[in-house]
């Protein structure tokens, strides 16, 4: 393995108050100012750095498909959002689009470059990524559905790499897994390298694939623990796969590494659930249907989302990964927080999502798609002591939107990402579409930090869901 810095302690003692100073003494513990019980020690106030605001946004025209994980390219000039052609036969939506490009050169106007209909029928897709080291490639997952006769795993999208255009596209190749299709994907940052997730109960699902020839893609594996791996994040900082399983034969948090060969990742550590408890209240923290892992890149943390549906929402944990008495080879969770309007879950879905994190002067904030919550920021300058701020609800254009398929209604946010090389967040709403914010460390607006009330409108969403 590489080697990573470490801070020391006195380090982070002093960065820990430097943080729990500037998030100031906030409502008081496990009660939101919503009455909302929390796990997070602090709730949000005017101190609390955590910023938002829209700049953009684009509901395509036409038959919408159930859109899903969106993401940007390197570059920050294209976003791309992943979907499901239809929920079931009951909805009456024919579309068949797969994947959606976006021209981002313009943040504040989004525009729809093309959208990709589907190379194989019966299949959804869960998500896509662009190439990691090269302008003009994609990658979209494909997964069985019912009528399916072959598990596709992904295709492989020239849109300026080769003969592809922005406007037409080339589908280069489509790759079959061994079980039910890709469930997510993910690029390597740094080298042609595509890792496919096969869903798989009782046997390994990380399939790396050698993309270095995008028209004759060549897979390794599958590597991994034995269970469902439903997401990973490719870390060329520490050199390791951060892998969230959800469920089969093992649940938990799980570190590849890949330093030696990112094509035959090897297991270092692991946080098993099995050993933990359970969620059994909104504002106790528990372990289950661990979702995705996502790392700091600039401290020794990492922070893991649980999906949980039913009567109970799901939160995010904090883990110690080197930064104080974890490691890789035994990562520890340090902390706990949820969505900033958690509660039960009988009206609406409270549950976090796809999260991502960045860095804005000495505050670290993370931004995720929290389903019912819309788009969200929180505060993790302090890895013991997150605290969410400002939300936005992504329900623009409603009037427009397909709520003929589940759930029904928006914001129903899907996911998050963070572009660093044009500092901007992406994110995809199921029902609504494409998004672009602007996310920073000024103090965060609102009563109770939450953000404008043009941001959010709590009572609307929930009348909508009951």
């Amino acid at each position: 393995m590489s080697d990573t810095p470490r801070r020391t302690l006195l380090q982070r003692i002093g960065i820990a108050g430097l943080a729990t100073a500037a998030l100031g003494t906030g409502t008081a513990a496990g009660q939101g100012s919503n009455g909302a019980s929390s796990s997070t020690p602090d709730q949000a106030n005017a101190r609390t750095c955590g910023r938002t605001d829209l700049l953009g946004h684009t509901l395509p025209e036409g038959e919408k498909p159930r859109y899903t994980f969106g993401t940007t390219s390197p570059d920050g000039m294209w976003g791309g959002v992943s979907s499901f052609p239809r929920s079931d036969d009951s909805t009456g939506n024919d579309s068949t689009v797969v994947a959606t490009l976006y021209d981002l050169s313009d943040l504040e106007q989004p525009t729809v470059a093309h959208e990709l209909e589907w190379p194989v029928e019966n299949h959804r897709s869960n998500h896509m990524r662009f190439d990691g080291t090269r302008d003009g490639l994609y990658y979209v997952t494909h997964e069985m559905d019912e009528g399916a006769e072959e598990p596709l795993g992904m295709s492989v999208v020239d849109f300026g790499w080769g003969e592809g255009t922005p406007e037409e596209p080339e589908v280069l190749a489509t790759l079959e897994t061994p079980n039910t299709g890709s469930h997510t994907n993910a690029e390597h940052p740094e080298d042609t390298v595509v890792y496919m997730i096969d869903k798989a109960e009782s046997e390994p699902g990380v399939i790396p694939v050698d993309v270095s020839e995008p028209g004759d893609p060549e897979q390794t594996g599958p590597f991994g623990p034995d269970g469902f791996c439903h997401a990973l994040e490719v870390d060329p900082i520490r050199e390791v796969l951060h892998c969230a399983y959800i469920g089969g034969d093992f649940v938990g948090y799980v570190i590849l590494d890949i330093s030696e060969d990112p094509l035959h990742p090897e297991e270092i550590g692991r946080f098993d659930y099995d050993d933990q408890p359970d969620y059994t209240e909104v504002g106790e923290p528990g372990f289950e249907d661990c979702h995705q892992a996502h790392f700091d890149p600039n401290r020794d943390i990492a922070i893991v989302g649980d999906e949980l549906f039913g009567e109970l929402p799901g939160g995010k944990h904090v883990f110690d990964i080197g930064w104080g008495e974890g490691s890789l080879e035994d990562p520890q969770p340090i902390s706990h927080f949820y969505s900033p309007d958690v509660r039960e879950q009988d009206v609406g879905v409270w549950t976090t999502h796809f999260h991502d994190i960045l860095q804005d002067g000495d505050e670290t904030l993370l931004v995720d798609g929290g389903y019912s919550q819309g788009f969200w920021v929180a505060n993790i300058t302090d890895p013991c002591n997150p605290v969410a701020t400002e939300r936005f609800a992504t329900d623009c254009e409603l009037e427009r939107a397909d709520t003929r398929h589940s759930p029904g209604t928006a914001p129903y946010n899907w996911s998050a990402v963070w572009n660093d090389e044009r500092e901007f967040a992406f994110s995809s709403d199921t029902i609504t579409g494409a998004y672009t914010f602007s996310v920073d460390a000024r103090p965060a607006r609102g009563e109770d930090g939450g953000g404008p009330g043009s941001h959010y409108d709590l009572e609307t969403i929930l009348e909508r869901y009951s």
